[in-house]
Formats: C-alpha cells, structure tokens, sequence
C-alpha cells in the first residue's frame, strides 16, 4: 500500500501532465514533429552525445553505467594500489619495523590482478543495465499522445 507521501505524489503527477502538440502553420495539430525540428535535433554542435538519463517513477533518474574500459579500470587500480600499500605498510609492522619492499609487492600485485577484474565488473553492470533497459522497451507498448 503507498504511503500517504507517494500517494500525494502520484496526484500531483496526474494534476500537471502535460502532452505535446504540433501544429503546422494552417493551425493543424500533427501526429509526429516537423521534419525542420528533427533536422534541427540531428545537427548539434559536434560534440559528443550525453548519455541519456531515464526517470524512475518516483521522478530521480537513473545513473547510466559508463562503458568499459581499460583506462578508467587502470585508473582505479591505481588508486587500490595507494590505498593498498598505505594499508600493509602500516599495519604489516613486525616489532615496530616498517618492511617497504613487501608493501610495495604485495599493493603491486593487488594492483596489476584488480586491472582485469575491475573491467570485467564495469562490463557486468554495462551488460547488465543494457539488457535490463531493452527488456523494459519490449514490455512497454509504444504509445503517442
């Protein structure tokens, strides 16, 4: 049962929908855009496309998971290593003596075996979010307003 918050939400979601309507210049109301506002839409600035984020019924959108790839997994492996080494080297002490070259193996290796699994996990959620995105597009009949 919604709780008395969402409940007024939903109200306030059908008191403001709104639809959109073309009208050509005879004063005609058209069932698709005009081919000038598509061709409009079509010619941007050059720039790359931002990745479009989707609503969820409670209105905050959705954070679209990045593609993969190579860098930004290297980059957080990076940062895994630092954090890594802090971690041994401080902790690691043996009679109060600090071991430098066993810290820095040990955050290397954790480093170099976090690269791949760090891609493999961005992969999982960018697989996972698409396939989750086009089951939701096949469920949802189209529908003009």
């Amino acid at each position: 049962m919604p709780t008395k918050k969402q409940r007024r939400r939903a109200q306030k979601e059908r008191r403001h929908e709104y639809e959109t309507v073309w009208v050509d210049e005879e004063g005609n109301e058209l069932e698709e855009p005009p081919e000038d506002l598509v061709e409009t839409r079509d010619k941007r600035d050059g720039s790359k496309p931002k990745a479009k984020a989707t609503q969820q019924r409670g209105g905050r959108p959705i954070r679209v998971p990045p593609a993969p790839s190579w860098q930004r997994a290297a980059r957080r492996s990076l940062i895994l290593g630092v954090v890594i080494f802090a971690v041994v080297y401080l902790l690691g002490a043996k009679n109060g003596q600090h071991s430098f070259g066993a810290a820095l193996g040990f955050a290397g290796l954790y480093t170099l075996l976090f690269i791949p699994l760090g891609y493999m996990f961005d992969r999982f959620a960018h697989n996972r979010w698409q396939r989750r995105a086009d089951q939701q597009a096949a469920k949802r009949p189209a529908r003009k307003r």
